[in-house]
């Protein structure tokens, strides 16, 4: 694997726990809107990166199912 796609790997990986995080955060029910405004605009930014990645590997899955299905 290439150093390239370790680190997407590793930025995914982090991403999510980022996500997580923000989540929890919020589970809590923690009250300063501020923060929870800011929390609430990462993480959207977060599930959007993630989305994307989501998207390319099943583009890239397709892509291979269909090269090796004929």
């Amino acid at each position: 694997m290439t150093e390239k796609k370790a680190k997407k790997i590793v930025d995914v990986a982090k991403a999510f726990v980022e996500l997580e995080s923000i989540a929890e955060w919020f589970e809590k029910g923690e009250s300063d809107l501020d923060v929870g405004l800011k929390k609430y605009e990462r993480a959207m930014e977060l599930a959007e990166v993630l989305r994307e990645r989501l998207e390319q590997a099943e583009n890239k899955v397709t892509e291979i199912q269909k090269k090796h299905s004929n």
